[in-house]
Parts: C-alpha cells; sequence; structure tokens
C-alpha cells in the first residue's frame, strides 16, 4: 500500500509541475502581449459639439453602447474573481481618478477606436468592436455627452488579469488586447458611410459581434446565431425583430434573458433596428447551433 501511496503521490507531483510550469510560459507570454506598445497611425480630427441636442444623442449612445460596462454614472467598475481576476473599468469622467480629467478628446477617441491609450499600451477588455460600430460623429457625440456629466471621484485598483483570462489570451479565444484586434492605420468611419440603409445597419450590427460572433453565426461563450438561416432568425420578420430588441420577446413570446442586453438595445431608433434588419438578411445564412 506505500508504494501504491508513494507512486500515486509521485503522479501528482509530477502532474501539478507540469500544470505549473505550462501556466509560467502562458504567464510570461501573455505579460509580453499586454505590455507590448502600439502607434495610431490613422489619421483623423473631432469638432466635439456642446449643443443640448447632440449631446442628447451622446447620451442615447452611451446608454446602448456603454452603460453596462461603465455605469449609468460614467464612474466605472471593479469586477473580481479569482480565475478571472480584477477587472477595472475605467471612470469616464473628469473627478479624481477618471481619465475625463486628462485626456484629451483625441485620447478619448483614440482609445475607444483603437484600443490604444496615449503611452501607446493597449486597453484591456475594450471591445474592438466599436471601431467598426462607432462613426465620427457618433464619437464627437459621444465625447460630448462624457464631457457633459459631473465628475466622480474614484480609487480603483489596476486590471490584473487571472489564470483564466490569461490562456484565454494567449489561445485567442478572447480579445483581452484590443490593439492586437484592430487596423491601426484604417481611419474612422465617417457619418457619410452610415446614410444608407446597409451602411447604417452594418455600423449598428458591428456592435453585436461582441457577443454573436464576427460572422454572427453565434459564440459558446456569448450570444446565438442571428444569421438569416431557418434554424435561427430565418423563420423570423421584421417586426419580430424588432420586438425582441424593443419588448425582450421571442416570436413565441417567451422572454430573452437579460443577459441579452435588450433593456439598453432598445434606445435604437426604428431607422436604426430596420437598417439592422435589412443588414442581417444580407449575410450568409448559416445552420450554426450554439448553447
Amino acid at each position: 500500500m506505500k508504494r501504491v501511496l508513494k507512486w500515486i503521490g509521485i503522479i501528482v507531483g509530477s502532474l501539478l509541475g507540469i500544470v505549473v510550469l505550462v501556466y509560467a510560459v502562458v504567464a510570461v507570454i501573455s505579460a509580453g502581449r499586454i505590455n507590448r506598445t502600439y502607434e495610431v497611425s490613422a489619421d483623423f480630427a473631432l469638432s466635439v459639439p456642446d449643443d443640448p441636442e447632440r449631446i442628447a444623442e451622446g447620451q442615447r449612445l452611451y446608454t446602448i453602447m456603454c452603460q453596462s460596462c461603465h455605469g449609468e454614472n460614467l464612474a466605472g467598475q471593479t469586477f473580481a474573481d479569482l480565475m478571472a481576476g480584477r477587472i477595472v473599468i475605467a471612470n469616464l469622467t473628469s473627478g479624481e481618478g477618471g481619465i475625463g480629467s486628462n485626456r484629451s478628446d483625441e485620447a478619448i477617441a483614440q482609445a475607444v477606436w483603437y484600443g490604444v491609450k496615449p503611452d501607446g499600451s493597449s486597453t484591456i477588455l475594450m471591445p474592438p468592436e466599436f471601431n467598426q460600430a462607432v462613426n465620427l460623429t457618433d464619437m464627437e457625440n459621444l465625447i460630448a455627452y462624457i464631457r457633459s456629466v459631473p465628475p466622480v471621484e474614484t480609487t480603483a485598483a489596476k486590471t490584473r488579469l487571472g489564470p483564466m483570462m490569461r490562456v484565454m489570451h494567449v489561445t485567442n479565444q478572447f480579445p483581452v488586447v484590443t490593439a492586437e484586434h484592430v487596423a491601426l492605420d484604417s481611419p474612422p468611419l465617417s457619418a457619410h458611410a452610415s446614410q444608407d440603409g446597409s451602411g447604417l445597419g452594418k455600423q449598428r450590427a458591428a456592435f453585436c459581434t461582441a457577443c454573436h460572433g464576427t460572422d454572427l453565426t453565434g459564440d459558446p461563450i456569448g450570444g446565438p446565431n442571428i444569421t438569416p438561416h431557418e434554424t435561427a432568425l430565418g423563420t423570423w420578420s421584421q417586426d419580430d425583430f424588432v420586438r425582441a430588441l424593443r419588448e425582450g420577446l421571442r416570436p413565441d413570446g417567451s422572454a430573452i434573458s437579460t443577459e441579452m442586453p435588450w433593456e439598453t438595445l432598445h434606445f435604437y431608433t426604428d431607422e436604426e433596428l430596420h437598417a439592422m434588419w435589412a443588414y442581417l438578411q444580407t449575410i450568409d445564412p448559416v445552420a450554426r447551433d450554439v448553447e
């Protein structure tokens, strides 16, 4: 029996040693990628407004795209988990600890569009989809709203990635380092590009790829397939689609989980929702069941 226990101990110890060694390699690789610096070569110029109408439009867009992470008061929040680590969402206001106090309009836009901070480091877990979902006018309106919000003071610590996030990063299962996934030489989309239905629909649907996958066929850790295949949205009508995002209900009347952020997406205008539906009809229908 002692010999058996001895061999069990040796095997368990060896396995633990391998796990530690593998994670050490993962930690080194992930640290190298996280600490890399980037330079945005795309050229852009902003003209941030101060009129109430465009500030209100910026608030609408913020509610749809940003509020779930940065909070209703723009002060950010911190998520802590043993495996994920400590994820700190930035305070966007001009209060102490907020980036609004020390970043220019262009620096804020660069972080949103390209995931690159003023020091050249990448933002962490900032959705790269914003590069294609937010056009130039959208950005000006968003920043106008951010500048209008009262300052909030915060003293949040820095983001520290845990084992799960580092493994997902190294294996490219999740876009942890934003700048790795964006063309840094591509200029931002102009507002003119969104005036026709297909352009506007494609831009707004780009925001959906964060959960539904880059090809909108679904993601195992995100949302389901939303292509026009009969196993996905192929049997839906435009009215069904609008109802889902307005009321959180499927065509059969069953409720959609609030993990699908329809409570904020319902702030999309009818024009935007119709344009998104029209765009979704143009993509390839794919049969893919993602639970």
